[in-house]
């Protein structure tokens, strides 16, 4: 039986760990743009999981051209 060693640590590579951050806080700090953007997120995983009816998707896909369009319009003013 052969076993492999873990590979050892690159420490030229090596990242700070991430502070985790209570989604309660981050809440607070939600703006349009990202909440627009947490719920597209939230949609593709839906229907990646195929939870979504077609009907659905297509809602969901025009809700979100809308709510980017309204972004990019409000941007331009």
């Amino acid at each position: 039986m052969h076993i492999e060693e873990a590979p050892e640590a690159d420490p030229v590579n090596q990242e700070a760990p991430k502070e985790t951050i209570s989604p309660f806080e981050e809440v607070k700090g939600m703006n349009y743009t990202s909440a627009v953007n947490i719920l597209i997120q939230a949609s593709n995983a839906a229907q990646g999981a195929g939870v979504l009816s077609v009907r659905d998707s297509v809602l969901l896909a025009g809700a979100a051209e809308f709510l980017t369009k309204t972004i990019k319009e409000d941007e331009k003013a």
